[in-house]
């Protein structure tokens, strides 16, 4: 009966360690959502900008599409402001261009300051 008892007992300590490691990792979870929240949008942007290849980047990025990438997961968090992410971009070397040409109307695409200067250098602006 002793040896049943102190398998119960072992039983118990093992699942109660369990338990704990398991609240342990919740509770670091939480700890990095809160800090990720307070680190500022150019640092959340640098770090999507980086996972995006050089070749889709020169082809121009949307700021919607940038947007719905930036949104924080989870429930209660929304979008970063439209004009936020602008203006993070283009301290980040981007420039919007806009395109009337489509036959969807009118889109506005961010390109890098790189191919901007390669594209500008090839075909010079007309100036009104």
């Amino acid at each position: 009966m002793s040896a049943y008892i102190k398998q119960l007992q072992a039983g118990a300590a093992v699942e109660a360690a369990t338990l704990q490691a398991r609240r342990e990792q919740e509770e670091r979870a939480a700890e990095e959502a809160a800090r990720e929240k307070l680190v500022p949008l150019e640092t959340h942007l640098t770090r999507l900008l980086a996972t995006i290849p050089p070749a889709v980047q020169a082809q121009g990025l949307s700021l919607m599409t940038l947007q719905v990438q930036l949104r924080a997961r989870g429930r209660g968090h929304s979008r970063c402001h439209v004009g936020e992410l602008g203006e993070a971009l283009r301290k980040l070397g981007f420039e919007r261009r806009r395109d009337w040409s489509g036959e969807s109307g009118f889109s506005a695409r961010w390109y890098p300051e790189e191919t901007i200067n390669r594209v500008s250098s090839k075909k010079p602006r007309s100036k009104p």
